[in-house]
């Protein structure tokens, strides 16, 4: 025993020193593979023997074979496929070796890799028309043809063969000439529809066409001569939503009085009947005219459009005619009516109506998590309610994920920055999940920082109520350094970050936005240069530090700009200042609440909700007191305002 006792003593520092070479050689295998990667040659006996066993190693043998397609068999790209099924690599190599046979004419490869993808894409679909053709399957080839070549859009250079062929079969008619010829009217291409206007020679047809193209041109025209079209006229319906559409653009009022004329006559389907209405209406509405309720409501007789009777309601508001607000709501089926914005509003509608009722609803609506219950709670005194239900930490389930072979892919390719790659693990590993764990997944995923992604998971497990997944604060002390520096409030800079980015340190918009808080680089630098700020590459946008700095100091300008207003602040800092000027000089004497519900872009109204109500929620949960609105701004609510109603 006396001789083991020094062994024993020494057992923790052998575990500890075992660790360390441990992650030395986990680090010395990433190095190996990030060297891999850019190495155009084959991977060596050497190189694969000591990659092998390291969790990205699929990743390599990927981007091997996919590089060498041309030259890889048919078995080896199926050994892959089948060995990495788990995997979003398996669909990739799959889609590239359809794409390299199909090119190639290699079709017995193609009719392999095809019959294993679920979703092929267009060009997929032009490949495997080809396919079909060349395997003497002309019936499947043509119909296959037909449908691709009846979009009213152009089609990839893959369908060129097919569609060759197709043109000068028996198969080809001059009615499918005439469909595409429509359709690419219908989508703004009169190119393309004069392209498909040349395979037709047959009179009637020819007719048909330029009474399409002519609408097309002049869609006033059927304001003037309803005989042009009748229920007895082929695609008479379709006619009528490409003169509609078209004339929508001229003369909004004309479409919706033409569209009201003649939608029932001419016997649009039920989906056109509904989505054009509705387009069409809340179009006008949106520019707030004073005289179109008969207008707006002949488009929605019976109250059945949702948004359409939305924005009805708003322009109610906007007059401040109270009693018909509380009507319209009245209105809107239980669901809707159900919903904390209408009963808001159904609540200020009977104050102001003098009715009784409102501190009933409102109480009601208080208890709820949300821009009006955080609203309602407010103008009654009460706490703000953030009905928080936290995850019941089961460590075991946890550690038992983070094992599982994607989540250790996902926790490397993070590692790595390999963003797009571990999305995509994500979202093949969670679709095969219950609730539950994906819930738990969502909590690992925030553990590694991957925020954003923790705040997705816990959409997709529907687990709304867990406010410390859904709302993390993962750089409180750069945002208080920040915030504090342009003297604006840091909870209303994290939820600027939160609605904007969901705290994705890469986050990139379509429009261009880059960063925590997506900023544009043309503001970035402009911000930079007003607040001598360096910012000598755009890359610095990705790093927090600097981000934030830019983005609280262009933050704080729109504060300055809006005299303090959180509200409009925040709906400058989405939509531009200008625009916010314009909205406010256009209906700046309504009461705050209107004007917020008014916002012409539903993007902005529900950023502009989600920012004062995300503000609130990060002070409570940090336990500090907080209002939604400031005093001022509370003063300006529609509740306070003189009773014209």
């Amino acid at each position: 025993m006396f001789r083991l006792k020094p062994l024993l003593l020494l057992a923790p520092l052998l575990l500890q020193a075992g660790t360390v070479n441990a992650h030395n050689h986990h680090d010395e295998l990433r190095e190996q593979f990030k060297a891999a990667l850019l190495q155009t040659a084959p991977l060596s006996d050497e190189q694969i023997s000591a990659l092998e066993t390291y969790s990205l190693y699929p990743y390599l043998e990927y981007q091997q074979l996919n590089s060498r397609i041309d030259e890889a068999s048919a078995d080896q790209l199926q050994a892959f496929v089948d060995a990495n099924a788990d995997t979003p690599l398996a669909g990739r190599l799959l889609f590239a070796w359809a794409r390299n046979s199909g090119a190639k004419a290699d079709w017995s490869a193609f009719n392999q890799a095809w019959q294993q993808i679920q979703r092929p894409d267009t060009r997929l679909q032009c490949l495997h028309a080809r396919y079909l053709l060349d395997s003497q399957q002309q019936q499947k080839a043509w119909a296959a043809a037909r449908s691709l070549w009846s979009a009213g859009h152009s089609q990839p250079d893959e369908c060129d063969p097919v569609f060759s062929k197709w043109l000068k079969s028996s198969h080809f008619s001059q009615q499918d000439a005439l469909n595409r010829h429509l359709a690419a009217l219908l989508q703004g291409r009169p190119g393309l529809a004069t392209y498909a206007a040349r395979f037709i020679t047959e009179s009637e047809l020819q007719q048909q066409a330029k009474l399409a193209r002519s609408l097309y041109d002049n869609p006033g025209r059927l304001t003037q001569e309803p005989q042009l079209l009748s229920p007895q006229v082929p695609n008479a319906d379709q006619l009528l939503v490409l003169t509609v559409n078209r004339l929508a653009r001229q003369d909004l009022e004309q479409a919706i009085r033409l569209w009201v004329r003649e939608r029932q006559r001419l016997q649009v389907s039920a989906e056109q009947f509904e989505s054009i209405s509705k387009r069409l209406g809340v179009l006008m509405a949106k520019r707030f005219p004073t005289d179109a309720d008969s207008l707006l409501a002949s488009l929605d007789p019976e109250h059945k459009l949702a948004d359409l009777s939305g924005w009805r309601i708003r322009l109610a508001l906007v007059r401040q005619d109270w009693a018909e607000a509380l009507s319209l709501m009245e209105k809107l089926d239980e669901s809707e009516r159900s919903n904390d914005r209408w009963r808001y509003w159904t609540a200020i509608a009977l104050e102001q109506q003098g009715k009784p009722g409102r501190e009933a609803l409102l109480r009601d609506i208080a208890t709820e998590r949300s821009f009006y219950g955080f609203m309602a709670a407010q103008m009654l005194g009460t706490p703000y309610q953030l009905n928080h239900t936290p995850l019941m930490q089961n460590t075991e389930a946890k550690q038992q994920l983070a094992q599982q072979p994607a989540f250790i892919r996902i926790r490397e390719l993070l590692a790595l920055e390999r963003y797009y790659d571990a999305r995509s693990e994500w979202n093949l590993a969670i679709s095969r999940m219950e609730p539950e764990q994906i819930h738990t997944a969502a909590h690992l995923a925030q553990e590694w920082g991957w925020y954003d992604q923790g705040i997705r998971g816990a959409i997709s497990s529907q687990r709304w109520n867990d406010m410390q997944l859904r709302f993390p604060n993962p750089l409180p002390e750069l945002f208080e350094q920040h915030a504090q520096n342009r003297a604006i409030d840091p909870a209303w800079a994290v939820a600027i970050a939160r609605q904007e980015s969901a705290f994705w340190m890469q986050a990139r918009s379509h429009a261009g936005a880059l960063g925590l808080m997506q900023l544009m680089p043309a503001t970035a630098r402009a911000t930079a240069k007003r607040h001598a700020i360096p910012l000598p590459s755009l890359n610095l946008l990705s790093e927090p530090d600097t981000n934030i700095r830019l983005g609280t100091a262009y933050l704080s300008e729109m504060a300055q700009r809006f005299n303090g207003n959180l509200a409009y602040a925040s709906a400058a800092y989405n939509a531009g200042p200008s625009r916010v000027s314009q909205w406010l000089n256009a209906r700046g004497e309504l009461p705050l609440d209107i004007w917020i519900e008014t916002i012409p872009f539903d993007e902005t109204r529900n950023y502009v909700q989600n920012v004062l109500a995300f503000r609130v929620i990060y002070e409570r949960l940090a336990e500090r007191p907080v209002t939604l609105l400031s005093p001022d701004e509370f003063n300006m609510l529609a509740l306070f305002q003189q009773n014209d109603g």
